[in-house]
């Protein structure tokens, strides 16, 4: 387990289906090598630099590697569980020594730079796109839609909560870096454990032998309230992983995100497919509590953006969050129906929304009969060439596949339309021939482009995309 000292192993967390965004961030903004992805992480290796790290947006966590390794059947080692755990996820105490070293080194890099984020450049104002995307507000829909977002906790289980007696640990990790003698390290174990090993042992008291282990082994002093440092153990039915988190935050945690709704990872992943440009006007037509405006105009600072929702409440969540962030000059908000859009036709270059579903979601109709219509008004605002990105629920997508028609980037593929994506289920998103003849709804300017499965916690979803032809 030997580490170079320019660099060393990493492991992010990420829902499921999000791996290949992170991969894909990884690969441009960290230039890691040795990409690799399980269900549910991507390991990289990368040089010690935090400020690097911490701009992949996609992740949930990021963690220093101290072990990789296959998975451990514990239904063979009843009489020795503890020799076991010691010997398999501990192994020698120079790889936790080295591990240490490492950290504290980013710890380090955390101390001297607190201020996330880089320096931004100034952005067009709102006054200087189109007139159409100012256009004025249309009469309140009968719909009533007070909230969409969707609840999407992390499905991460750890013995402590994290949150727990944050500040005090913190100032713990700084009277821990500023010391200039060995200081005893304080630590706790956060222990997942699922598939088979579940019936032989639970978290807690994996973690709890662990811990021990590491106290024998190390000298080191468990405090499950105040720890200098935090030890991540995940043992299931494919792969034993241990680390070091390497960042107070999760990754996945926006400072500037003041009303929380669809979570930040994914309003991410959808921005990233939206193929945003420099003078490039985005409208969210269902903006809810607007991250999905504030994520993009985070990252595309050129670009102008709209929100429009139908309820007063969302606007105000929303504002909030676009204040917060510092982005008041970019984005501008307006209260409408995303069935009769306050916006000339053709006047947006990008349509990205997360189309409301779930149990926080109330209407007089159905979102399957209303879909085919949002679609369409959407459409209409888009100018050709333009993209749209769609979350939906798996249930609503299969319903988009069955009742409606979008033409295939397969059939109609051009340099301007054709599909980059490389998975290789994406032909499942594409209906027969003799079936699409059959369809009710037709989208005939719409080309359907690629399609992502992606997990909400305890929701799954689609993220959709298709371009106007």
């Amino acid at each position: 387990m030997g580490r170079e000292e320019a660099g060393a192993r990493f492991f992010c967390t990420a829902g499921r289906g999000m791996e290949r965004f992170v991969m894909a961030e990884l690969a441009s903004r960290v230039c890691a090598a040795e990409v690799e992805s399980v269900p549910g992480k991507v390991f990289f290796s990368a040089k010690l630099d935090l400020n690097q790290i911490k701009c992949v947006k996609s992740a949930e966590r990021v963690f220093l590697l101290l072990l990789n390794a296959p998975p451990i059947s514990l239904a063979k080692h009843k009489g020795n569980l503890s020799g076991f755990l010691q010997t398999t996820i501990i192994g020698e105490p120079h790889v936790w020594q080295e591990a240490l070293k490492l950290w504290q080194n980013l710890q380090k890099q955390l101390s001297e730079d607190d201020t996330p984020g880089h320096g931004r450049v100034q952005k067009r104002k709102l006054q200087d796109c189109p007139s159409e995307c100012r256009s004025k507000m249309c009469k309140h829909d009968a719909r009533a839609e007070e909230s969409w977002s969707h609840d999407q906790s992390s499905t991460e289980a750890v013995v402590q909560d994290e949150n727990l007696g944050k500040e005090d640990m913190n100032k713990d990790r700084h009277q821990m870096l500023s010391s200039e003698t060995d200081e005893t390290i304080t630590f706790r174990v956060s222990c997942r454990c699922s598939g088979a090993n579940t019936k032989k042992i639970t978290a807690q008291e994996a973690g709890r032998i662990i811990g021990l282990s590491l106290s024998k082994l190390l000298g080191w002093k468990t405090d499950l309230r105040r720890p200098m440092l935090e030890v991540f153990v995940h043992l299931n039915d494919m792969y034993s992983v241990v680390g070091f988190p390497i960042t107070r935050e999760p990754l996945a945690s926006r400072n500037y995100i003041q009303n929380t709704g669809l979570r930040s990872t994914t309003a991410w992943a959808m921005v990233s497919l939206a193929e945003i440009h420099m003078a490039s006007c985005v409208l969210d037509p269902m903006c809810g509590v607007g991250t999905i405006l504030v994520e993009a105009a985070k990252e595309w600072p050129h670009a102008s953006y709209l929100g429009i929702d139908i309820s007063d409440l969302q606007l105000k969540r929303a504002f909030g969050n676009v204040e917060k962030a510092g982005e008041t000059d970019a984005v501008a908000l307006l209260r409408g129906s995303a069935l009769n859009l306050p916006v000339l036709s053709e006047s947006v270059d990008v349509v990205i929304s997360d189309v409301p579903f779930g149990k926080k979601f109330t209407c007089s109709k159905d979102m399957k009969e209303l879909l085919p219509d949002l679609i369409r008004e959407m459409e209409r605002v888009l100018r050709v060439g333009g993209v749209m990105v769609l979350l939906l629920s798996q249930n609503l997508h299969y319903h988009l596949k069955k009742k409606c028609h979008f033409k295939s980037a397969e059939t109609t593929r051009s340099p301007n339309n054709a599909s980059d994506s490389s998975n290789p289920k994406e032909d499942e998103h594409t209906l027969p021939t003799e079936e699409l003849l059959q369809e009710n709804d037709c989208f005939k300017s719409l080309v359907h482009v690629e399609s992502h499965s992606v997990s909400l916690g305890v929701t799954e979803a689609v993220i959709f995309k298709c371009k106007k032809t």
